[in-house]
């Protein structure tokens, strides 16, 4: 008897790559799928074959009359299965320029008319050399305070590779790495300088290995605020309804005001200068952490653009006063 096996066309592959990747499984998720234990690593580019074991736990044998895949070709399949034994079914898949965890399934359906059963493997597929656990880092911190992230650097080259230096083009990213397995794992460290001022930096290090071919980038950012911050720039009521400002998410606007491991942060008052806006202070945790909501009466509003300022009085000796511009207008 024969075996139908069918698969998605060629000109759709990298985009079902992707999917599968997203979606995880052929077809939605039922309880007959069987997963494979294990994820194996494989390097970008590389085509991997594998076999799934279908079991007959039954008396009789049993048929195979289809198998469906997405990505994979099918280059074996075991169509009659005898009783109480399995069966194998080989699915061969090009990775092509795919990054990332790829999950290949497949659908058998047999002649008796039992329900089909799925089955699926994962493989991560990683850059030959691989910056784990990704090739990015980001720094959220408040001026002054000292930070470090670490990566890996792993060589998945059939050939050793060396990491002979690492750069920044942003001085406030400071790398450094040391060899953990000569050849073939590094482990990188970022230091942020904690003389780097306020605001957002970008940056991206270098790794020069030698393989002048490998030369992973990672790119950095960081968020410096002050130690004593807000979460907002600015209150921006832009183009509200008069209509809604019944409603607190149409009138409301909140802001948290919180000092960086603050034991004894207060905020003593907060006020605007706008006439129909007003203020409420509620402490969200003590020492550390306030919510300053500001509102918009409906009752005293006047259609038409608006300007003003939020002033909020702190306690603490270098944040005496936080001044947050409001603007909006009312339609």
């Amino acid at each position: 008897m024969s075996v139908r096996i069918t698969r998605s066309g060629g000109l759709l592959r990298n985009l079902i790559l992707v999917l599968m990747a997203l979606a995880g499984c052929l077809g939605e998720r039922r309880n007959s799928a069987r997963e494979e234990p294990t994820i194996e690593t494989l390097v970008q580019g590389e085509p991997f074959e594998h076999t799934f074991t279908i079991p007959n736990p039954s008396s009789d044998t049993l048929v195979i009359r289809r198998v469906a895949t997405i990505a994979g070709t099918i280059t074996h399949v075991d169509s009659a299965i005898p009783p109480h034994g399995n069966g194998r079914i080989t699915v061969h898949v090009e990775t092509g320029p795919f990054l990332g965890v790829l999950n290949e399934a497949i659908k058998v359906e047999f002649a008796d008319g039992r329900q089909p059963q799925r089955f699926r493997v994962q493989r991560r597929v990683v850059t030959p050399v691989e910056v784990d656990p990704q090739d990015h880092i980001y720094f959220f911190t408040a001026r002054g305070e000292p930070a470090r992230r670490e990566l890996l650097i792993i060589n998945h080259l059939p050939q050793a590779l060396n990491v002979l230096e690492v750069t920044s083009t942003n001085p406030i990213f400071r790398p450094a790495f040391r060899t953990i397995e000569s050849g073939r794992r590094y482990e990188l460290i970022v230091v942020l300088d904690t003389a780097a001022p306020v605001g957002r930096h970008k940056g991206t290090i270098r790794v020069r290995t030698s393989v002048a071919t490998q030369t992973p980038l990672i790119e950095s950012l960081a968020l410096i605020k002050d130690v004593v911050n807000t979460s907002l720039e600015e209150l921006n009521y832009s183009r509200v309804d008069f209509n809604v400002l019944d409603r607190s998410a149409a009138a409301e606007r909140t802001v948290l005001v919180q000092k960086y491991r603050g034991t004894d942060f207060r905020v003593i008052r907060a006020a605007t200068d706008v006439p129909f806006l007003t203020v409420q202070v509620e402490p969200q945790k003590d020492g550390e952490r306030y919510l300053v909501h500001v509102r918009i009466e409906q009752q005293r509003a006047a259609k038409g653009p608006f300007r003003g300022s939020l002033r909020i009085e702190t306690n603490d000796p270098m944040a005496r006063e936080l001044k947050l511009p409001i603007h909006g207008e009312i339609l």
